[in-house]
């Protein structure tokens, strides 16, 4: 996961997790944080910040103090002051080194801003406090897959999901992970039930198109790349169509596709070139020779591949030899 994505798992986590500070009725509060909660609840995070004044919180014991803590980070990073949310985790956690939810929310933040050496050691603390922490877990994966560590990736997904079982998000994220350890039929289910749970997320859609491409089904991959095109997902989610429907061999479809991509994107390299392969496919070599030149001519700019171009000229010149009765040696 990227720091853009993460940063807003980050926010998404905090939204949807409210802290656990509340759950130790048994520790010192007066009810004075109450109300500074409530304006939290309600969504005002200047006037929470306005509240929790150094005089006031000096006047906090227990629970009310570690709660305050926890709403002075998460309201400073709901009006995008991140670096003094974290010194406030951080004093937090100075104060109560083992309580889970100033702990887990300075390694998020710290992950966020892709600061891992830091954040794992506080994530492992964590679970060593509340060993099914799905946030601790989460927060786990992202760094070992970034890492390289997919297998270990998918265990910390797999605890997490054992008590986030309703989290879209992460099953999408489990899902990426499967995909690149190339378990792409339960990656494929993973996605299946991400799509339960958020029906209309273009990004899922698209990464279930690569599952079940990578299992051979093309149709259902490029079924799926028109409804994240449909939803959103843009000219990658038509370019990707075009390239799957020339892969299952529907020509006249990827052609179609590739016309849709260039009204958008004049000059895309991908898509000439599925304009290209399908002219070929009709056995038209002189219009497919004009849309390789284009090609080549859009590759100079974007890259789009020097293999895939060179093979097609290939396949274009042994054809053209042939049809002249001329032999033609690659």
């Amino acid at each position: 996961m990227n720091r853009s994505r993460a940063a807003a798992a980050l926010t998404l986590a905090l939204a949807a997790a409210p802290a656990q500070a509340w759950r130790m009725f048994s520790e010192p509060s007066d009810g004075r944080i109450r109300p500074i909660q409530a304006l939290h609840e309600a969504g005002k995070p200047r006037e929470v910040l306005a509240s929790l004044t150094p005089q006031f919180i000096a006047t906090l014991r227990g629970t009310d103090l570690r709660q305050a803590y926890i709403l002075l980070g998460d309201d400073l990073q709901k009006i995008g002051r991140p670096d003094e949310a974290l010194s406030q985790y951080q004093l937090g956690v100075s104060l109560f080194p083992k309580n889970v939810d100033l702990l887990v929310r300075q390694a998020m933040i710290l992950h966020a801003n892709g600061l891992d050496d830091q954040a794992r050691p506080l994530f492992m603390r964590v679970l060593a406090v509340e060993p099914k922490h799905w946030n601790a877990h989460q927060g786990l994966g992202e760094i070992d897959r970034r890492n390289g560590f997919l297998d270990r990736a998918a265990a910390h997904y797999e605890s997490a999901l054992e008590s986030v079982e309703t989290r879209a998000d992460v099953w999408r994220d489990y899902a990426e992970v499967l995909l690149d350890l190339r378990e792409y039929k339960t990656a494929d289910l993973a996605l299946r039930r991400s799509l339960e749970l958020e029906p209309r997320r273009a990004d899922t859609f698209v990464l279930l198109a690569f599952a079940r491409r990578s299992q051979g089904y093309l149709r259902d991959a490029a079924d799926d790349l028109e409804t994240a095109a449909g939803l959103g997902a843009g000219t990658g989610a038509r370019r990707a169509r075009a390239l799957v429907l020339m892969e299952a061999g529907k020509f006249d479809e990827a052609k179609a596709a590739a016309d849709a991509v260039l009204k958008d994107a004049p000059g895309d390299a991908a898509a000439l070139w599925v304009r290209a392969r399908a002219r070929l496919a009709d056995d038209d070599l002189e219009g497919a020779q004009r849309e390789l030149a284009a090609v080549k001519s859009a590759d100079e700019r974007e890259g789009f591949g020097v293999r895939a171009v060179r093979a097609l000229s290939m396949e274009i010149n042994r054809l053209q030899s042939r049809r002249e009765g001329k032999s033609y040696r690659e």
